[in-house]
């Protein structure tokens, strides 16, 4: 392991590949998995290099949703990623604590929750009204739209159906969403 090198922790990889998607994984796909660096017959590692989890979750998007454009499979997988990180140890604490915060509380939470999974996100969140935030992420590539079904099924996962998280722009750097929620009753 390199010291700058970008990882995916295992309770991420477990979220998805164990929780999430469990018997939908076919032996086709857990053989092509374990080609690009996952064996899941195996006890999953601490961590896996950011490059390995791209390549996992491409392998997986297009083996589930093979009609899809590559960005609408990748959002459809974050959004069953976070079903199934919901069911972890860490994602039920995580989620039990979030259906107590209001949205601008668990938007506040939101960069160290995004580490918990790995070691290089970085996340700023910019208020653009009373019932709108701009959130970016320092995610590139396939992996911003996984992010952006992530973002999606948080709110979901937490209980609230009204927020939602449009894709703004993106860049090589990083990528913002819009997120947007119905005023608040006092």
């Amino acid at each position: 392991m390199m010291k700058n090198e970008r990882l995916v922790f295992d309770q991420t990889v477990e979220g998805l590949f164990v929780r999430a998607l469990g018997n939908k994984i076919t032996p086709a796909l857990k053989q092509q998995l374990r080609q690009a660096g996952l064996d899941l017959d195996k006890r999953l590692l601490p961590a896996y290099p950011v490059e390995v989890w791209e390549r996992c979750l491409g392998l997986t998007a297009k083996s589930l949703h093979p009609g899809k454009p590559d960005a609408e499979a990748f959002r459809l997988l974050g959004e069953r990623h976070i079903e199934g990180y919901s069911e972890t140890m860490l994602g039920r604490a995580l989620f039990g604590v979030f259906r107590l915060l209001n949205r601008k509380r668990r938007l506040a939470r939101v960069r160290q929750n995004f580490r918990a999974g790995n070691n290089y996100q970085e996340v700023l969140i910019t208020d653009v009204g009373p019932t709108q935030v701009d959130m970016w992420l320092n995610e590139r590539g396939m992996l911003r739209h996984f992010k952006h079904g992530i973002v999606l099924g948080t709110g979901r996962c937490a209980g609230d159906h009204e927020t939602t998280a449009e894709l703004r722009h993106y860049d090589a750097e990083g990528v913002t969403f819009r997120i947007s929620w119905p005023e608040e009753l006092r």
